[in-house]
């Protein structure tokens, strides 16, 4: 990978442009050329110049070919080269006077564009577009800015739910930044919140905090990182033990106490839990034998009674029995009669 103004960067390659690499090669038999951009990205520091080559295959002349360069949209357009000059024309506004065409080996079919003071806007994709006569063949190069911002400004807001909040602020990246928190032994610590905006240039405004409760940590580090060349800025800052706030002994003896108490209360809450559970089945229990015994002795009360009616009606069948024989007696004549009223089944005539 081609990296201008930052040396010692490796950022991983793309598929893309091998890709288009082998269909241009394609192309190639039916236009007579092709046309190759380089296969990684070009990377440029922010405000550098860059400069992105394109490369006719087989090598020839390209010095009366209709070259264009441009982005997502083939007019307006980047950089226009035709009849030998530039064609200002069809150039979009923001690379007047800042883009030109590199000829040194245009007669060997290589061409590259330059453009000066690199810009957050110019991040991304472009296409070199040949035309020669009714053949015309482009390719794709990747531009990738990187704007490295201020060293990170790290100082104390202040005394923050026991702890103390720190903040780390920085200015002027692209694109947006990793923000990390270390302690002294490297090991991550969770950023509390974090913010990045864009400023009218594009570039990023970091800013992220940290509560620290350890006040054995001794130091804290912030480290800002680009992503795309892995450079990064460090600030640390030391955090005196006297700086954070004091527990009071009676809080400190309290937050000891306050879990075993509470400890305490849920095992209490469940025997008194258990034991109320406990004494409704017993009430239950005793209300169900109470209901089963007034049932019982309802019915004994319903059977005694039917009993005593029974024995009523028929002790009153046998006095009206009794006193209709003794009519019988005294009246002789009539105990047939007697007879019938009484219910006798026997109906047999007694001579009178």
């Amino acid at each position: 990978m081609k990296m201008v103004g930052s040396p010692g960067c490796s950022p991983a390659g793309f598929l893309l442009p091998l890709l288009l690499l082998e269909v241009s090669t394609w192309y190639s038999a039916v236009s007579g050329f092709s046309v190759k951009g380089p296969v990684e990205p070009i990377m440029v520091l922010l405000g550098a110049n860059a400069t992105l080559p394109c490369q006719l295959s087989p090598e020839q002349s390209a010095a009366d070919m209709h070259i264009r360069w441009y982005r997502t949209q083939f007019s307006p357009a980047v950089f226009v080269y035709q009849n030998g000059q530039e064609q200002g024309g069809e150039q979009m506004l923001e690379y007047h006077g800042r883009t030109e065409l590199v000829r040194d080996s245009i007669n060997r079919g290589g061409v590259a564009l330059l453009i000066q003071h690199v810009r957050a806007s110019d991040h991304g994709q472009y296409q070199c577009h040949f035309k020669d006569g009714q053949s015309s063949q482009e390719a794709i190069v990747e531009l990738h800015v990187i704007g490295l911002g201020s060293v990170p400004h790290v100082h104390m807001m202040g005394p923050e739910d026991g702890g103390i909040r720190v903040l780390c602020s920085s200015d002027g990246w692209f694109p947006k930044p990793k923000v990390q928190w270390n302690d002294m032994l490297g090991v991550n610590l969770q950023s509390l919140s974090e913010s990045q905006t864009q400023d009218e240039d594009g570039l990023f405004h970091v800013e992220a905090s940290l509560v620290v409760m350890d006040s054995s940590l001794g130091n804290v580090t912030c480290s800002i990182q680009n992503p795309l060349s892995g450079q990064e800025k460090v600030s640390c800052i030391f955090l005196p033990e006297p700086f954070f706030p004091k527990m009071d002994p009676w809080k400190a003896a309290l937050a000891g106490t306050v879990p075993v108490l509470m400890l305490l209360l849920i095992g209490i809450s469940y025997t008194g839990w258990r034991e109320h559970q406990a004494k409704e089945k017993e009430v239950k229990k005793k209300k169900r034998e109470l209901n089963e015994r007034d049932q019982m002795k309802n019915e004994k009360e319903m059977a005694q009674k039917a009993t005593e009616k029974l024995k009523a009606e028929l002790e009153q069948r046998k006095a009206l029995y009794l006193e209709d024989w003794k009519k019988a007696l005294l009246y002789p004549g009539s105990i047939c009669i007697a007879l019938f009223q009484t219910g006798g089944r026997n109906t047999s005539s007694v001579p009178m």
